[in-house]
């Protein structure tokens, strides 16, 4: 030991290095367990995937929604034309009220596509510094980490990650009907 370094300094300095080594491991440990370059899910595209499924979903409901409302307005204002009696005039006002706030109510698929976006682009951006610290860390380094492995279903029990995008494998409706034998 030379006199600039002290033996106290030096078990510091030392300590700290093993704490920097464990933490980088802990770190890998982390980034193998969202995007591993072995694992056969990519966690964000699969998320991405499932947005975009929810956006899809969500703007065929509304569609379907509105154009039964249309329907539905059509009808009132054609029994409107066939009818002078008072009650009935005022309930189709209501159902042309109500027609109105349906219509309202389904911005609500144009809000929600709008957010989503914005997550996606997050979890975009998250993407790629997660793929930033793979190459700094080392791609090698990270493949060698094990796989994180899928939950366990207890026996007896049916796996339910909801409905599956085109392409998924699902749950039989007999495995579901099961559930309930």
């Amino acid at each position: 030991m030379t006199d600039a370094i002290t033996k106290a300094q030096y078990e510091e300095l030392s300590r700290q290095i093993v704490q920097l080594y464990e933490y980088m491991e802990r770190i890998k440990a982390e980034i193998a367990a969202v995007k591993h370059p072995n694992a056969p899910v990519d966690h964000f595209n699969k998320a991405a995937d499932q947005l975009d499924a929810i956006v899809q979903a969500t703007e065929d409901a509304t569609n379907a929604i509105m154009e039964a409302t249309e329907d539905t307005s059509a009808i009132a204002d054609g029994l409107r034309g066939k009818t002078e009696d008072a009650d009935i005039l005022q309930d189709l006002d209501k159902i042309a009220t109500n027609a109105n706030t349906v219509f309202e109510a389904c911005t609500f698929q144009d809000i929600t596509g709008q957010r989503i976006s914005k997550i996606v682009k997050t979890m975009n951006l998250l993407e790629g510094t997660l793929s930033s610290l793979v190459v700094i860390i080392g791609k090698d380094s990270i493949a060698a980490l094990p796989v994180a492995k899928p939950e366990e279903v207890p026996a007896g029990e049916v796996r339910m990650d909801g409905p599956a995008l085109e392409g998924e494998e699902t749950v039989s409706q007999a495995d579901i009907d099961a559930l309930f034998d």
